[in-house]
C-alpha cells in the first residue's frame, strides 16, 4: 500500500483526508466526535489555518483548509493526530470498549503502544475553483454516498449545515476567500 504524500506549501487551500487505523469505526457517538471538533478548534487557533469544510465519518475525516503563512500542514496533522489518539484511547477506556483498544494495540518486546490513526494523510493542494467545488461537494455528499443519511443536511458532523442552513452549532467555519493555489 503506498504511503500518502504529505505536502506543505504556504498559502494553499487543501483537501485533507486522514483515516483511523484499519478503518476501525470510532466516530459513532458524540464524545468521539467532540474530540475531533474540540481539537480542530484548538489547532485552528494554534496554527491560524482557516477551516472551510469538514466531514467526520465513522473511520475517517475530510477537511478543506487554507494554511496561514509559515504554517506546516504536516506539523498540524502530526500534532492533531498524536493528541486526539490519546484522547480517543482515554474515551475508549472510560466507555469500556476494550475490544477496540485491543485493535489499536501493538506489542513489541520493550513495551505496548497504540496506533489509532493511519500513518500520514492525504493533502491535495487545490489549484482551481473547479477542483475546490468538486472537493466541497465530495465532503458534503460523503455521508449520503455511504448511506448514513438520505440528504446531506441530515448528517450532523458535516459543514453542509453551516452553508445551507446557517447552522454553526457544531463548529463555526471561516469565511471563504479563495484565490487559487499559491
Amino acid at each position: 500500500m503506498p504511503k500518502w504524500k504529505n505536502i506543505s506549501l504556504e498559502g494553499y487551500a487543501y483537501f485533507v483526508t486522514t483515516k483511523i487505523k484499519d478503518y476501525i469505526r470510532v466516530f459513532e457517538t458524540k464524545p468521539y466526535f467532540d474530540i475531533i471538533i474540540e481539537n480542530l478548534n484548538f489547532y485552528r487557533n494554534k496554527f491560524g489555518f482557516r477551516l472551510w469544510a469538514y466531514v467526520i465519518m465513522p473511520e475517517h475525516m475530510h477537511l478543506m483548509i487554507r494554511l496561514a503563512d509559515k504554517c506546516d500542514l504536516s506539523k498540524i496533522m502530526e500534532e492533531f493526530k498524536r493528541y486526539t489518539s490519546k484522547q480517543i484511547l482515554t474515551q475508549l477506556k472510560e466507555d469500556k470498549k476494550f475490544h477496540l483498544i485491543k485493535l489499536f494495540t501493538i506489542t513489541n518486546p520493550r513495551k505496548e503502544k497504540h496506533i489509532v490513526w493511519e500513518e500520514g494523510f492525504r493533502g491535495l493542494g487545490i489549484s482551481s475553483e473547479r477542483v475546490f467545488n468538486i472537493k466541497m461537494n465530495y465532503i458534503h455528499n460523503n455521508p449520503v454516498k455511504r448511506g448514513f443519511v438520505k440528504e446531506p443536511e441530515d448528517y450532523i458532523y458535516s459543514s453542509y449545515r453551516n452553508y445551507y442552513s446557517q447552522n454553526s452549532s457544531i463548529i463555526e467555519l471561516d469565511p471563504i476567500i479563495y484565490h487559487g493555489a499559491g
